[in-house]
């Protein structure tokens, strides 16, 4: 059984999507317990595993929605309940106990000190990078032993599209993000005022997503006279109608456990300008599948989009390593597969031929 906080358009509904897609495949019967229906676009198969439990995750009838909870997962006989994101930790912890089985946990962002509690029956916690499993047991004391890293995986397309070196088009620079000050898209609307300066023009950025910092980042695009190549989209926009138009990819974040919209971007060979953080730094080689800039830091910003935009040789070149380096060590058949072993690990079963695991004893295949 997994248990998610609400699947809003970004990176966690891209990796719960995933993983769902994933163990269906391997044979195994997920159910998904939320507090509230999807905003996120999901595939019909997907989203029918799902069952919201309004205020789940909120204080005042907290009580009442997991007893409700506890009789629902009751009468699906999980044997092990996974938590999506650290946000879950509390109600894992709290369901687990009253159905007396493990649970594991994934962990995609940074934890401060004391933060992340983990009870006696976790039995794995799931970082998605090298950064996060460091801050995972230096910061939030998590036991070492109990912690590994399974990168996230995604399906990359099969065919790629560039630009022709001649094109006539406005070049498009994209963004996704949360409009938060961790994301610091403000440093990106700087660093296009030197790329429109130093162009002439020609070129459009794209920033995909909402949050509080929204209306500071369109009173900033005022300011610096971005008006005419600025477009703010709504995140529910499948990502992929954007990223197949894109020529250059961005992420200024000021801290990234992971960063999946990057991962997306690589998977879709487009060439990506990223800060030097967090999971960002194991995921891009730097001068080989993109570049890494300093934190706020637009000079560095803007000249690599400026290079970017002027090869489209290196553009291309940089795009095939992306999208090689994304099959070669993210794809989701290697994440879904180090999954399921964990949960066999969990629960001491066995794997047969097909991958699928089953009690040693018996011929019941695993549900979660």
């Amino acid at each position: 059984m997994l248990v998610s906080e609400p699947l809003k358009a970004g990176g966690l509904a891209v990796f719960t999507s995933g993983l769902l897609r994933g163990l269906l495949r391997a044979g195994l019967s997920p159910r998904v317990a939320t507090s509230e229906q999807p905003t996120a676009t999901l595939g019909q198969e997907e989203e029918a595993l799902l069952e919201a439990f309004p205020g789940l995750f909120g204080a005042l009838w907290r009580p009442f929605v997991h007893r409700r909870l506890a009789l629902w997962a009751r009468a699906r006989k999980p044997v092990l309940i996974h938590g999506l994101s650290a946000f879950c930790a509390p109600v894992c912890q709290k369901l687990s106990a009253a159905l007396d089985i493990p649970y594991v946990l994934n962990i995609h962002h940074y934890q401060t000190a004391g933060a992340l509690g983990v009870g006696e029956r976790c039995r794995a916690v799931l970082a998605s990078s090298d950064a996060i499993l460091e801050n995972v047991i230096n910061d939030a004391r998590v036991p070492r032993d109990i912690v590994r890293v399974v990168p996230i995986g995604i399906e990359a397309p099969t065919t790629l599209t560039f630009a022709e070196a001649n094109s006539e088009r406005d070049m498009l620079i994209v963004t996704i993000a949360k409009l938060t000050p961790r994301k610091d898209v403000a440093t990106l609307l700087r660093a296009a005022r030197q790329v429109l300066d130093v162009r002439g023009g020609k070129c459009q950025f794209l920033i995909v997503g909402e949050g509080p910092e929204e209306g500071r980042l369109r009173q900033l695009v005022r300011q610096l006279h971005l008006d005419q190549h600025v477009t703010f989209s709504h995140p529910g926009v499948p990502h992929a109608q954007i990223l197949s138009d894109t020529d250059v990819y961005v992420q200024t974040s000021r801290s990234e456990g992971f960063g999946i919209s990057t991962l997306e971007a690589m998977a879709w060979g487009k060439p990506v300008v990223c800060t030097s953080v967090g999971g960002l730094i194991s995921l891009i080689k730097d001068g080989q599948t993109g570049f890494l800039v300093p934190v706020n830091n637009p000079d560095a910003v803007a000249t690599k989009i400026i290079d970017l935009l002027a090869d489209a040789d290196l553009r291309e070149r940089m795009g095939r390593a992306a999208h090689a380096q994304v099959r070669e060590h993210f794809t989701l058949e290697a994440m879904v597969a180090e999954v399921v072993q964990v949960y066999g690990e969990v629960l001491g079963l066995t794997a047969t031929q097909t991958g699928i695991f089953r009690h040693p004893a018996s011929s019941r295949a695993l549900k979660t």
